[in-house]
C-alpha cells in the first residue's frame, strides 16, 4: 500500500521515495535536527538508506510510513513527518521533524494533524505514541497541542499517547496527486 500526497495549506506532503535519500540525508545531519532525532549523531549515508527501505517497506506492508514536507510538490525538502513502529513492536510512533528556518510557524502542527488524519482514515490502529526528549519542549508543546496526553516519562524520554478518535471528517487533501492539487 502507498502512502497518498497530501497536500495542507502550506506544505505539500510528498510519500518517502528511494530517490529522496539525498535530501533525507541532509536533512537527518542538520545540526538543529539531529539534536534530538539522532541523539547528536551525524548519521552515515548507508544508515540514512537504510532507515528510508525500512519506511518504504512499512509503507508497503502495514500502510504507515514517512512523507517529505515540502513547500510545494516539486520543493526542496524542508523536513518529514509520518509513522514507524517502535522498537519492532506493533505500537505506531509519530514522528516530525523540520529545518530550523521552518520552526515556529505551525508547519509541524500542520503535518502532523495530516499525518494523524490519514492514520485515523486509512488505517485500522487504534493509537499512536510519540516519545520526546524531555528537555525539547518544543515538541512537547506540539504533542500537547495536537491533543496527545501525557503517558509516562523513564527520565530521558517523555511519552505521548492518543487513541483513536470516534470520527474523523474526510479529508479531500488525503490522496489528491500534486498534478490533481
Amino acid at each position: 500500500m502507498a502512502l497518498p500526497f497530501i497536500q495542507t495549506p502550506r506544505l505539500a506532503l510528498v510519500p518517502f521515495a528511494a530517490d529522496d535519500l539525498d535530501g533525507l540525508h541532509t536533512l537527518w545531519i542538520d545540526a538543529d535536527v539531529r539534536r534530538y532525532l539522532w541523539d547528536d549523531v551525524v548519521i552515515t549515508q548507508k544508515r540514512a538508506a537504510a532507515e528510508l527501505d525500512s519506511a518504504l517497506a512499512t509503507a508497503a506492508s502495514d500502510g504507515i510510513g514517512y512523507w517529505t514536507v515540502r513547500e510545494s510538490p516539486d520543493g526542496a525538502i524542508i523536513g518529514d513527518c509520518g509513522f514507524r513502529f517502535v522498537d519492532g513492536s506493533r505500537e505506531v510512533e509519530l514522528m516530525c521533524c523540520l529545518l530550523r528556518a521552518f520552526w515556529g510557524h505551525g508547519l509541524a502542527f500542520e503535518a502532523c494533524e495530516e499525518a494523524l488524519r490519514y492514520l485515523w482514515s486509512a488505517t485500522a490502529f487504534d493509537r499512536v505514541v510519540a516519545r520526546v526528549d524531555i528537555p525539547n519542549a518544543t515538541s512537547i508543546q506540539l504533542m500537547q497541542r495536537l491533543g496527545m496526553r501525557y503517558e509516562s516519562s523513564d527520565g530521558v524520554l517523555v511519552k505521548y499517547v492518543m487513541g483513536r478518535p470516534p470520527s474523523v471528517p474526510e479529508d479531500p487533501a488525503v490522496g489528491s496527486s500534486p498534478a490533481e492539487s
